[in-house]
Parts: C-alpha cells; structure tokens; sequence
C-alpha cells in the first residue's frame, strides 16, 4: 500500500476521531505549563492590575498604553476561579486551544484533514506558540482574533454568508481590542481582502465596504483610547530603534526556536512550502485559488514587521518590538499548512519535522517554566513579611518593583508589601508606620556609595535574609535592621 492510498483510508474513516484526539492532546501540552509560579517583569504587571475591583481594572487600563479586553476577561476568571497563577495562566492558554478548535473546525472543513492536523500541530510547536500561550498577558488573546479573522476572510471569499461576514467582522474588532498590533495584522487581512474583490469578484466589494464600516464603528471607542495612550507614549515607553541587523532578527523571529537544528528544520517548511507552489505554477501550471491564498496569509507577517518598522522611525518614542510580530504568526503557520497539506508526498515529512521542532520548543519550554520555581520565595515572604512593609529594590528597577510586591498579592496569607521610591522616602515610609523595611539586590549591583550613606544616616544596615532565583530573575533579599 503506497502513501497516498493510505493517507486516503486515514481521511475516509477516522480523520474526526484522529483530530479530536490530536485536538484534546495538543490542547494538554498548553496545560501541562501553567502548574507554576514563574512570572517575569510583565506578567506580574497584568496581574497586579487586576488585583483591584473592576472600575479599578478599567481605570489602571486606561492609563496603561494597551485595550482593555484581556484585563477585563483576566479579573472575571480571578474574580470567579480565585486569584492564583496557574487560574491566569490557564485564561492565557484558553485562546491557543481556541485555535486549536478553529483548525479542527473551520480549517478542516476547508482545506482537509491534512492541512488541519499540520495547522494544529503548528499552532502548538512552532517558536513563540507555547511561549506566548501560557504568558499572563494579551498576546494569545489577540493571537486567536486575528488568526480568526485571517480564516474566516477565506471564508467570505468561498462562502459569502451572512453569518461568514459577522463572524469575520467581529474577530477583527476584538483584535482590535485586545492589541494594536494584532489590528494591525487585521488591516493587512482587510487589505488582501480588498484586493481580491476588486481583481476577482468586483460583487463583494458593497459587502466589504459594509464590514469595513461595522469594524471601523465598533472599534471607535477603543481608537480614541489608543490615540489618548499613544500621545503618553513619549514620555516613559520606548523599544530598541530597528536597525537592519534587528530588522533581519525580526524577520527570522517566527524560526528562532533556541536550539539550532530545530530552527534550521523550522526555515526548511516555509521553504518546502514555497518550492510545492512554484511546482504548481510554473511547471503544473495552475492557480489553486488556496494557494493564492496562503501566500497571502504569510505576507501579512513581513507586512506587520515593514509597517512596524516604518512607525517606529517616524514616532518620537518607538513603539514596536518583536513580540508584537506574534499576532500575525498563525498566518504565517496557516500558509505553511494549507500548502504542505495539500501533497501527498510531503504531507508525512512535514508531520514529522514538525513533530521534532515540538520536542524541542517543549523541553526548551518546560524548562523556562519550571527550572526555578518561585514557591521558595512566596513561602518566605509569607513567613517573614508583616502588615504595612515597605519595599525598595537596588537594580531591579521595574522587574522587581512588579514581581516581588505581586508575590505578597497572590498569597492570600501574606500581607501585601508596598513599593515606595526612592530610598529616603521608603525609609520614612517604614519608621512612620513602624513597619519593616526590605530591600532586594539584583545579580550584578551593589548599593551605592550614597545609598550606604542613606542607611548610615538613618541608624541602618542591611541584613541578609535570602536569595531569591525565580524565572529570569536573581537578587539577595534584605531586610534593614538597626546598627
């Protein structure tokens, strides 16, 4: 039995059965990394923000410099699940499997039993997917809308329903309001959308103007925010400028896995891709109708990273980085899946390279996830902190003014350690509410010349109470004692 004919037995007898079960395992491997403590600098921001009730949730969001919709969707699953890391965790990972669903669904019925398998296998194992799909922050949220948006502009082409249209419609707006970059991607999709009426199928053009419409409605209230958080930008938020060596970085970013084979492999299935649709259509001679339309779903990534670049040269403070590229990746990992999924012979090769670079993003993952487990260090503060301490940090600037207090936050025994800066003021804090001052010291700094003066002034010295080793992060945990 050659290949082919048994790829056909597979798809005719129990491709339902197969995805389900590839649905329910791929949709585990996101769960199986969010039983930790980890958070990095970011995360404990959105966590401590929703930390509050909901005008306070709406109110700190509106003075951050991104939509408000994650925030929201992250206080009502703390508010109803309890406040705990792996609950934030699990609402991040939720829109990956709502992915996951969308390729065993709609992209099965489209494009087949082949294409959607590769296309969930993508979703989960490729860079950056289970890196983003567990982190406490929007990306997987306007990852999933825009991703959305992507395949159901293909279905309004194919199949211009009525229910096709708002579907797509409403994807892209709630893009919109889970990031400014994953609207991005949307307007590239928009943009595509466009060009296809206006050479193909000149009819749709009315419909397209009427979502175009809808979309612009929907998302106004969300565009006078954004343009009110935008003008604040200048003044406290700016990325690296993107030169030519970064602009190369970014456009690699969606192969870069962190170990090297892997992410030759990865560069290899674009490739791959690229060479079955010059087959197609310089020597088969034809023009597949989804062939045209995977290269234009992987033309939105380099889109994004062009437009980006282009704002950040023309913008006072830079705004774009290349996490924000994320949004526009399950496009990229659609083109690739439409196209290998579509020949026999590559199909199998294709299942197992991607099956390899899996293995590699998981254990890289698992790792990063695991290795140093923040548990020590909650339990710690738990034991030792007390009502009304006072926080300073020497080095960690943001990453510890964010991470620490938030670990006080999310035990519910601990009471809550404040951040007070600069050192003066923390000092002053403390003896005016007769509380205990502490003081972390990240990897790599010592107190300065001034900062021992302060102390000294004030009748202190630091005491050496633990080392702390959590996600990225490394410092010494002092408390200020009396000399």
């Amino acid at each position: 039995m050659n290949n082919t004919t048994f790829m056909i037995k597979i798809s005719d007898n129990n491709e339902k059965k197969i995805i389900m079960a590839a649905f329910l395992l791929l949709a585990a491997v996101y769960i199986s990394l969010v039983w930790n403590n980890n958070v990095w600098m970011d995360e404990a921001f959105t966590a401590s923000l929703v930390h509050t009730g909901f005008k306070g949730v709406i109110a700190r969001s509106m003075a951050d410099t991104l939509p408000p919709l994650y925030n929201i969707i992250l206080w009502i699953a703390t508010t109803v699940f309890g406040y705990s890391i792996p609950v934030m965790k699990i609402t991040s990972a939720i829109p990956m499997i709502l992915t996951l669903l969308l390729g065993a669904t709609t992209v099965r019925k489209r494009f087949g039993f082949r294409t959607s398998l590769i296309f969930m296998m993508c979703i989960t194992f490729m860079p950056l997917m289970l890196y983003y799909g567990v982190e406490i922050r929007m990306y997987s949220l306007g990852f999933f809308f825009a991703t959305a948006s992507g395949i159901f502009a293909y279905e309004v082409i194919c199949s211009p329903s009525r229910k096709n249209w708002i579907f797509f419609t409403c994807f892209s707006v709630l893009a919109g309001y889970s990031h400014h970059f994953a609207f991005v991607t949307v307007a590239f999709v928009y943009f595509w959308l466009l060009v296809y009426f206006v050479f193909s199928d000149r009819t749709g053009i009315r419909s397209w103007l009427w979502c175009l419409l809808g979309t612009f409605v929907a998302y106004l209230p969300c565009l006078i925010v954004t343009i009110a958080q935008i003008s604040r930008v200048s003044g406290y938020f700016s990325m690296p400028d993107v030169d030519l060596p970064l602009f190369v970085q970014y456009a690699l970013y969606p192969y870069t896995v962190g170990f090297t084979p892997a992410s030759v492999l990865c560069v290899l299935l674009p490739a791959a891709a690229f060479a079955v649709v010059i087959k197609k259509i310089f020597i088969d001679k034809e023009k597949p109708a989804d062939m045209l339309f995977a290269l234009c779903c992987f033309s939105v990534y380099y889109g994004v990273l062009i437009f980006g670049t282009v704002i950040s040269k023309l913008m006072s403070a830079n705004i774009f980085v290349d996490r924000y590229l994320f949004f526009s990746t399950g496009l990229l990992w659609l083109c690739v899946s439409v196209i290998l999924g579509s020949s026999d012979r590559i199909f199998a090769a294709a299942a197992v390279t991607v099956l390899i670079i899996g293995v590699c993003s998981y254990i890289l993952m698992y790792r990063t996830e695991y290795a140093e487990n923040a548990d020590d260090e909650i339990l710690f503060l738990r034991d030792n902190i007390g009502e009304g301490d006072i926080f300073f940090d020497i080095g960690g600037h943001e990453e510890m003014q964010n991470c620490i207090p938030f670990y006080t936050f999310v035990d519910s025994k601990t009471p809550d350690l404040s951040y007070v800066y600069p050192l003066e003021r923390a000092i002053e804090a403390s003896k005016e509410s007769k509380t205990g001052l502490w003081i972390s010291v990240m990897d790599g700094y010592e107190l300065s010349e001034e900062d021992e003066e302060t102390l000294k002034d004030n009748g202190l010295e630091l005491q050496k109470m633990a080392d702390f080793e959590f996600d990225r992060y490394r410092c010494g945990f002092y408390k200020a004692v009396e000399r």
